[in-house]
């Protein structure tokens, strides 16, 4: 993470900053990645942020461009690359046992309304007790105290382990990291059967990793905790910002124990912004090489995706295509809404129209779209919790907006003409 910091433009603040809302709001005022070298009461701590906040700065990080990220990113997921094992690693130099933890790490708060504290950046190492697959994904943490945190297990691999221990009267063994290169960070934010997601990485970066607790840990992380989610525990955990910028719900989530912490010297605390654009980003461009190779083997004319910003990177899709058959436009919507089930709406634009671009996508359906011909509601389906519209019910109404120029018409009658 230290080497990409130095690579990129970044902003320093050399005045000492607060953890109670202060570094947080500099964070979320600015869209480049930010460096705190003096905290309030850290004398050995600096805090980073945004340091995935936009798809250039997660291309570079990957070793491509942001018109290739997507494939590449796709191209990743069916090559992955083992990674070397070392018995060293820098952040084995401080070790704390039953540790106080905001003693030592500079844990923040985000938001006036709500004064909890959170970890936000953190990704959390564990192991399948039937495979023994290791599996890396992000999660939120709550600090209770001392060295305990509610954490947010939402149900994928994590939960899963987690309950096969907990139907075993058994801890789940962990490892929570903080302060890794993007190119880790971007694959604990990817859901993909059966993978290792640090091999994910690798392909992208060369690290190596150390065991610690018979989990490997990438040796350059900044903050290495190890301990257990309890199995016979919970706590309440939120409110806490979500993806839509909206306020997540209150929710009774396992308790995390930390038994032992291990940091590097002069320790860099990375934080993520709830809500914000690096939070999105990380949780929705994993989805898009996924999603892409879904739609393609439905309709091979598939040529580019993006998950919206309007959209907080996870309700809304463009899609574009090369058109063949009239229709295409809505089946590719559909096998969009398949792909992605969190999906509320979907835009089917033809390829001369940037995915990414939200002017250019909205002009496409203002001088493309005719609504009654082109807009297809599918009303009660189920959708993504996050969705506060959805109310208790939990079903909301999806559409696809078919935007794409009807093949019986001349298509330079639709095309921008480019003037000075």
């Amino acid at each position: 993470m230290r080497r990409f910091l130095e690579s990129v433009d970044h902003m320093t603040v050399k005045s000492a900053v607060s953890t109670r809302l202060e570094a947080a709001e500099i964070l979320a005022a600015q869209k480049r990645p930010v460096l705190f070298e003096r905290v309030n009461d850290y004398a050995e701590a600096r805090i980073v942020g945004n340091l995935c906040i936009s798809r250039g700065l997660i291309a570079k990080a990957l070793g491509t461009t942001s018109d290739s990220l997507v494939s590449a990113i796709a191209e990743a997921l069916e090559k992955p690359r083992g990674y070397e094992v070392t018995p060293s690693a820098d952040f084995l130099k401080n070790k704390e046992e039953n540790p106080n933890i905001i003693d030592i790490l500079p844990l923040l708060t985000y938001h006036r309304a709500e004064s909890r504290v959170y970890t936000s950046a953190t990704v959390v190492l564990a192991r399948d007790p039937q495979t023994g697959r290791q599996n890396a994904s992000f999660h939120r943490m709550m600090y209770l105290g001392r060295n305990r945190f509610a954490i947010r297990i939402v149900p994928r691999d994590l939960y899963r382990f987690w309950n096969i221990n907990k139907m075993n009267g058994l801890d789940t063994p962990v490892v929570v990291a903080c302060g890794l290169h993007p190119a880790i960070c971007l694959a604990a934010a990817t859901s993909f059967p059966d993978l290792n997601e640090l091999t994910l990485a690798r392909a992208f970066y060369p690290f190596e990793c150390c065991p610690v607790n018979g989990i490997d840990v990438p040796v350059d992380a900044e903050v290495v905790m190890v301990g257990r989610i309890l199995h016979d525990e919970t706590a309440d955990e939120g409110p806490f910002v979500d993806l839509t910028g909206t306020w997540d719900t209150v929710r009774k989530e396992p308790v995390v124990e930390i038994d032992t912490l291990y940091w590097r010297d002069n320790l860099i605390w990375q934080a993520i912004v709830p809500g914000g654009t690096e939070h999105r980003l990380l949780m929705g461009l994993p989805q898009e090489p996924r999603m892409l190779k879904i739609i393609r083997n439905t309709t091979p004319s598939v040529a580019a995706l993006a998950l919206t910003e309007g959209g907080c990177n996870w309700l809304h899709a463009v899609v574009s295509i090369r058109k063949r058959v009239e229709g295409e436009g809505k089946n590719v919507g559909l096998a969009a809404l398949a792909a992605h089930p969190s999906l509320k709406m979907v835009t089917v634009v033809d390829e001369d129209i940037d995915v990414t671009d939200p002017v250019n996508v909205e002009w496409a359906v203002a001088t493309r779209l005719q609504p009654s011909k082109g807009i297809l509601v599918i009303p009660d389906a189920h959708g993504s919790t996050i969705d506060p519209s959805q109310a208790k019910s939990g079903l909301t109404s999806k559409w696809i907006i078919d935007a794409t120029i009807p093949l019986d018409r001349d298509r330079k009658d639709y095309v921008r003409v480019m003037t000075g």
